[in-house]
């Protein structure tokens, strides 16, 4: 029997007593989908945690392919087992429950804008080589003591032109959206739904971490107004493992290495910044720095919203949580 260590709220709801069929297997990690379409996914403590995952001391040597399992086979769920047809049995009794890191006690405007900084610096070469596909490029050269949220001008492929238009048309709507106005939200904003190969396109980890971003912030109005858009459009538009991890986001959840680097571009001198890279770095092809991207975008959106005045006091009528002034 293989112990599950952590497991996060979405991968519990989903292995709550009951059955479903394996939806993907990867060698070392597999997707489970329960009958009511909850997903999660089982797989050793390098998957890192976040809401979907469930971390278990997998054996040496142990792989899902070699054990043909394939999807569509079965699973089965009690108060404590998981099992799965023709792989293993994985024991619920002593996993603990994940919780994201909260942003740190007291967080500024000042503090966040400087973190921005600091991560444009740190994400370019020869700080730190970032992937050239997906969304990353988008973390760039900021000015964001004016606002302009992490986007730099690499236009080089239609994949890119499609990311960055996207990528700063939200970013204005989301001003708008902070500042309590009501605008539609953009066309070019619609080309990131599905953005991109592979299980979570860039695109929408994009969207994820903006999500994840704006309720950190306090912003959760503009979070559920963009999870009204996004949702709906995504599931006709992406995979259920992608429709999964947005619907985690629009709650304010995913990888816990997200959350990491978030509450250092809170901090002043964003401490441990350059190890919350690695961490995201190593999600995915490029999933980390898609979700990364999103969530800088969402930060200085935030920031635009307040204006650089009055240490970036909140305007009356808006409707976040202010920070301490400094």
């Amino acid at each position: 029997m293989i112990p599950v260590r952590l497991i996060g709220g979405a991968a519990r709801r989903a292995l709550a007593p009951g059955s479903g069929r394996v939806l993907a297997v990867f060698r070392r990690s597999i997707y489970l989908e329960r009958e009511d379409g909850a997903l999660a996914c089982l797989g050793p403590s390098a998957l890192g945690a976040g809401p979907l995952n469930a971390l278990c001391d997998l054996p040496e040597g142990f792989g899902w392919e070699e054990r043909r399992v394939a999807p569509g086979a079965g699973f089965v769920c009690d108060e404590e087992e998981v099992r799965v047809a023709g792989g293993a049995i994985f024991s619920l009794r002593d996993a603990r429950g994940w919780r994201h890191v909260p942003l740190p006690p007291g967080w500024t405007a000042e503090a966040l804008a400087d973190g921005l900084a600091a991560l444009a610096r740190a994400a370019r070469p020869p700080a730190f080589s970032r992937p050239e596909e997906g969304m990353g490029f988008l973390i760039g050269e900021p000015t964001v003591r004016r606002g302009e949220a992490c986007l730099a001008p690499t236009d080089a492929s239609p994949f890119h032109r499609a990311a960055r238009s996207g990528g700063l048309a939200l970013a204005d709507w989301l001003v708008e959206v902070l500042r309590g106005e009501s605008p539609s939200p953009p066309k070019e904003a619609e080309g990131l739904l599905g953005l991109g190969p592979g299980l979570t396109p860039s695109g929408d980890d994009f969207l994820g971490g903006a999500m994840i971003a704006l309720r950190a912030l306090g912003g959760g109005g503009a979070a559920d107004r963009l999870a009204a858009w996004a949702l709906p459009r995504a599931r006709e538009r992406t995979g259920k493992i992608s429709l999964a991890h947005l619907a985690c986001a629009a709650e304010g959840e995913g990888a816990s290495a997200l959350h990491d680097a978030l509450a250092a571009l809170c901090a002043p001198g964003a401490p441990g910044l350059a190890e919350t890279l690695a961490a995201l770095h190593a999600i995915g092809h490029t999933s980390g720095w898609d979700a990364l991207a999103g969530a800088a975008a969402a930060c200085g959106a935030w920031l635009r919203a307040r204006g650089s005045g009055e240490g970036f006091r909140t305007r009356p009528g808006f409707e976040g949580r202010a920070p301490a002034p400094v």
